[in-house]
């Protein structure tokens, strides 16, 4: 018997070929899992983000008698532009478009113009979802439903007109073009749990009442343009903060009128 001196067999060529084949086949397997798991780990950030924004609106409504905190207040503060806005971010990047200051997806080029609810919030880290580009400030917006605007639906339903607004935009009016705010009063806020207070998209500032001018009410429009504007971090979907704190994630086609307005009397 031939004796080999311990020698080991090289693996053949197609042996390789049938390990890499197996190494290929395992990766494409595991990588989509692996990147969805990151990205439900960022979803899971933002949720706890958007949360704390909401924690941080009820300390002020418990600080200020009640009172919503509102969307924008006509505050001049020398180095900085005129609005004070709900939170903070660098609203003098470029100038007044549209009744507001600045561009909250462009980043900071100024010394960043204090919000109502930043001594409420522990670092600017919380106004940040993981998921958004990022040369974004934010992608948190308020809800900013108001009345005394037009729309669409309140032909099909005159009670709703000057009667749809959100918790942060109870009244409004505007100061040197610019709009300014009050907040309700909780007391105005019929059901807490089904009103919206923010959610997170694309917007020019944190404030957005996209859908306010349309006709509709159990389904929102079919447009790509309305539809792309809501929900694109999250795989389809967006993080909601509502007028008791809690937080969920929702797809475009969930979203309901009344969730937007305080008062729900006027749809029954």
């Amino acid at each position: 018997m031939a004796y080999n001196g311990g020698m080991r067999r090289a693996f053949t060529l197609i042996e390789l070929l049938v390990v890499i084949a197996i190494i290929a086949i395992l990766a494409a397997i595991l990588f989509p899992v692996f990147s969805q798991a990151k990205e439900t780990a960022k979803q899971t950030v933002c949720a706890s983000n958007i949360r704390q924004i909401g924690l941080a609106a009820q300390l002020y409504l418990n600080d200020h008698d009640d009172m919503w905190v509102p969307m924008a207040t006509y505050d001049p503060l020398p180095g900085y532009a005129p609005i004070e806005m709900w939170f903070g971010y660098d609203n003098n990047n470029a100038g007044l478009e549209g009744g507001f200051y600045g561009r909250i997806y462009e980043p900071p080029q100024n010394p960043i113009r204090p919000g109502k609810l930043d001594p409420y919030i522990k670092g600017r880290g919380i106004i940040r979802c993981p998921s958004m580009p990022g040369q974004w400030q934010s992608s948190y917006a308020i809800n900013f439903f108001y009345p005394n605007t037009t729309s669409a639906y309140y032909t099909t339903n005159p009670r709703a007109a000057n009667n749809e607004y959100g918790p942060s935009a109870r009244s409004m009016q505007t100061i040197g073009g610019a709009f300014t705010t009050t907040g309700a009063s909780q007391s105005e806020i019929e059901e807490p749990a089904g009103t919206l207070v923010a959610w997170e998209h694309k917007a020019t500032v944190p404030a957005c009442n996209f859908l306010q001018p349309h006709d509709w009410f159990d389904s929102p429009p079919d447009l790509n343009s309305l539809r792309d504007h809501f929900h694109f971090l999250h795989r389809g979907g967006a993080n909601t903060i509502w007028a008791d704190t809690h937080a969920k994630r929702l797809v475009y086609s969930q979203l309901r009128r009344p969730m937007f307005s305080a008062q729900k009397w006027i749809y029954e």
